[in-house]
């Protein structure tokens, strides 16, 4: 099977998220992808896909090589319902980012940490 079969769908999903100007190519057994994506979250989900699809990282044969449209935050996700910012938090950045800070860069939309609805897009800040 060659790379761009195995990868394929990292490719794919790539477009579905939103990035743009996509390119692939393949050199000295290692295969690239290049191209914008909206945010570092987004390249988060397609390293995701990658580990999915080889459990070793695909290291020594992938490379994801994005710039983002926006790199002041983190990215952006919408609450599901049971979803509170405390799990929210942990799920995106392992621990690294608190409920605090995703509820203070949301202020303008959130009164209240604990009242978040499902839809709500929320802006995850960087850590």
């Amino acid at each position: 099977m060659s790379l761009s079969d195995k990868y394929g769908e990292v490719y794919t999903l790539a477009g579905v998220l939103g990035c743009y100007d996509l390119n692939a190519f393949e050199e000295d057994g290692v295969l690239t992808f290049t191209g914008t994506c909206p945010d570092r979250y987004i390249l988060d989900q397609l390293w995701d896909k990658v580990r999915e699809i080889d459990s070793s990282d695909g290291e020594s044969e992938m490379s994801l090589n994005f710039g983002f449209d926006k790199d002041d935050i983190y990215g952006e996700y919408e609450v599901k319902r049971g979803d509170t910012l405390s799990e929210i938090a942990k799920k995106l950045s392992q621990g690294k980012l608190s409920y605090q800070k995703i509820f203070q860069a949301n202020r303008d939309i959130l009164d209240d940490p604990d009242e978040i609805k499902p839809g709500q897009k929320l802006k995850v800040p960087n850590f």
